[in-house]
Formats: structure tokens, sequence, C-alpha cells
């Protein structure tokens, strides 16, 4: 794997612009009073998913899936979440932003607690560790 750059995590912020604008559109369309308008929002969310998946999938070349993912769906479900309260008029209780803090937290939490690999080596297996003070 190689080593993350600003480009594997520019595509992992594409991946949860689309799949926020995908869903809102979705949501959004079915008040949309042209022909045939709830199913062309069905369309145009099945195509920015779509999209979505592709970039997600461009972002774990280089970051470790647990983060990627983790940061797709948590960050991702904070800005949908938002959208239903800004955009649709849905409501926002206490609960409810509890929980997106909660998820976000979360998110940190796998995104520093998960080890790169370029951290730390892992010592071959059956090697001896010097004891106390020994240098090698």
């Amino acid at each position: 794997m190689s080593a993350p750059r600003a480009y594997h995590w520019l595509c992992l912020t594409g991946a949860v612009f689309f799949e926020v604008a995908g869903t809102t559109l979705m949501k959004a369309s079915q008040s949309w009073s042209m022909a045939f308008g709830a199913e062309a929002g069905v369309v145009i969310m099945l195509l920015f998913i779509g999209v979505s998946y592709y970039l997600l999938s461009l972002s774990t070349t280089a970051l470790p899936v647990g983060v990627a993912f983790a940061f797709w769906e948590g960050v991702g479900l904070a800005f949908i979440t938002l959208a239903s309260v800004f955009i649709l008029g849905e409501q926002m209780s206490l609960l409810r932003f509890a929980a997106l803090c909660a998820v976000l937290g979360g998110v940190l939490l796998v995104h520093h607690g998960t080890s790169s690999g370029n951290r730390q080596q892992a010592e071959p297996a059956g090697a001896v560790q010097p004891r106390g003070g020994e240098q090698s």
C-alpha cells in the first residue's frame, strides 16, 4: 500500500460529497413537480452514489479501509443529517445532535487508532528481544 497523499484524502472527501448530494437529491426529488421528477431523482442518486463508491475505492489504495469507510460513513451521515435539517426542513433534536457527536467521535477514534503500517514496523516472527538495557 502506498503512502497516503492529499490526493487520496481528496478522493475520500469527494466520495462523501457525492454520497451526501445523491442522498439529499433523492429525498428532495420526491417533491419535484415535473413529470418523472421522483424517478429522475433516483437516477441522479444512483449516478452520484456510483461516483461516490468509485472515489472511495481510489482513496483506499493508500488509506486503511477502516479509516476510509469510517470517514465516509460517519462524516457522510453527519452531512446528510445537516442537509436534512437545513435543506429538507427536518427537526434536529438534542438526542440526534448527541448521536452525531458520538458518530464523529467514533470516526476520530478509528482514524487515530489505526496504524497505517508506517509508524512501527512489526518484529519478525521469532525475533529475540534484548533483556534489560542490552543493546543489539
